[in-house]
This record gives structure tokens, sequence and C-alpha cells, in this order.
């Protein structure tokens, strides 16, 4: 890519998303596979208190079976179709499968859930849930009655108000055991070391497309290295690329993520 135009190398950073982090392995009781997750946010991972998986994944399939209730949930998923840019603003629902992770640091056991916020179309099909530190996931502690863990002090170092909202900023941790004090860089780092460390994590970085309407041709700039395509090809080619991605957006399916 080192010979692309500049408005290629532009159009490609604006569409394509970069997020540095962390993919998290969680051990399930009863359940004969991991659960992997993937967060930007490790220096929350303290205050996870539960996992959510989408109606679609396996372990919630297996629980579903002999859950009447989880089973038409899943029913409900599958025949509502949302776009992933409506899923902020949609109610948030979801089922405890009965299953319990096990949180690799503390050791405490904390429940999975399926949820219609978590596709399995996007990532792992599985997310960790911070409510302290994140809207999304608080909104649904909430209306469940899930447990909150603040871990994340508030800008001016008291324990943060989280009567109404979530605290989504960054800042010095706590309530984190020996990660206390930290700030969020050496957080960020020191949690993601010591997963490593334990070989339940592993750094990532992850690249999506935004959820856009657009082409994927168009997304990845559709010339040739020189820069010498003619204009009206271009055109004629995001046209045709254009239908083709709106087809396939339309059989996409609801939605996560993440964290």
């Amino acid at each position: 890519m080192d010979h692309w135009p500049d408005t290629v190398k532009t159009m490609q950073r604006n569409w394509i998303g970069r997020s540095e982090g962390v993919e998290i392995s969680f051990n399930v009781n009863d359940y004969a596979d991991k659960l992997t997750v993937y967060t930007t946010r490790p220096d929350t991972f303290m205050g996870c208190t539960y996992l959510a998986v989408a109606a679609g994944h396996p372990l919630a399939q297996q629980a579903a079976a002999n859950n009447p209730e989880l089973a038409a949930f899943i029913d409900e998923c599958r025949n509502t179709k949302v776009a992933e840019a409506d899923m902020a603003t949609m109610e948030k629902k979801g089922i405890d499968t009965g299953f319990k992770a096990i949180h690799p640091l503390t050791g405490e056991a904390i429940p999975v859930w399926a949820a219609n916020f978590v596709l399995m179309e996007y990532g792992t099909g599985a997310v960790m849930a911070v409510p302290g530190h994140d809207q999304r996931d608080y909104e649904f502690a909430t209306k469940y009655g899930l447990n909150i863990k603040p871990v994340i002090l508030a800008a001016d170092g008291s324990e943060p108000d989280l009567s109404e909202q979530a605290l989504t900023e960054k800042g010095t941790l706590f309530n984190s055991g020996e990660f206390d004090g930290l700030s969020y860089e050496a957080g960020f780092n020191a949690i993601a070391d010591k997963l490593a460390e334990m070989g339940v994590g592993e750094r990532k970085v992850n690249y999506r497309l935004r959820d856009w309407g657009v082409s994927r041709p168009a997304l990845l700039g559709c010339t040739n290295p020189d820069g010498h395509t003619g204009r009206r090809h271009r055109a004629a080619n995001a046209r045709r690329s254009t239908a083709g991605y709106s087809a396939g957006r339309r059989g996409h399916g609801r939605h996560h993520q993440p964290n």
C-alpha cells in the first residue's frame, strides 16, 4: 500500500475501524467449550459482572433445549431484523441461560445471558459486560437486577455515582485488587499482560467495516495503486458494487460491540 495515492489511504482510514484490545477466554461451568470475548477496555475487566451471548450462539442453543422461555426468546430474536445502527436505541432484552462463567482473575462465577444486542455475525458472538462503565451494559443490568461493580474513579478521584448512568470516561483504577491506583494506560497493559501470562488472554488488533450503506470496493478505494483508474470506470464499479452490497445487507441480520 506504500504506493497507493494519499486520497485512497485517507479513504481507507476513514472507512475501516481499527481497535486495539484483548481477546479473553472464560471457562464455563457444565459447558464443554470456552467463551471468548473481545474488549477494548481491559482496564475495566475487574468490573465484569456478566457475559452476554447472541441468541444463535451454541451455548444459548444448548441452554434452550431445556428452557422453553429461552427457546421462545431465541425465536423472537431470529425473527426480528434490526440494523446495527439501531442497536443503541432499541430495547435491550435477554434471558439468563443458567450457565456460569468463571472470571479468570477473581474466580467469581458470573451469569451468562442470551441478549438481543449481541450477534453471531460480529466478533465471537459473546461479549463481556461491565455495567459500571458501559451504558448499554448498565441499562441491561439495571433492567434485570444484575450486579454493577465500579472499578474506575471519577475525574475528581471519588467513587463514581452510578445511580443514573455508567461512568464511561477513562480514569484511575480502584476496586480492582492488585491493579488499584493504575492509570488507564497502565491498567490496560497490566491486565492484558496478566491475562496473557495466565494463558487466557491475547492482545488483538481488530478491523471492521463501518456500518454505512456503501460498496466494499468504494470503501477500499476501488482504484489501481498508480491512481490511473478513470472516473467513469470507478463510478460504474461503485454503482454495480453498491447494488450487490445493499442486497447483502438486507439479509445481514440483527445487531453487538463491543465492548
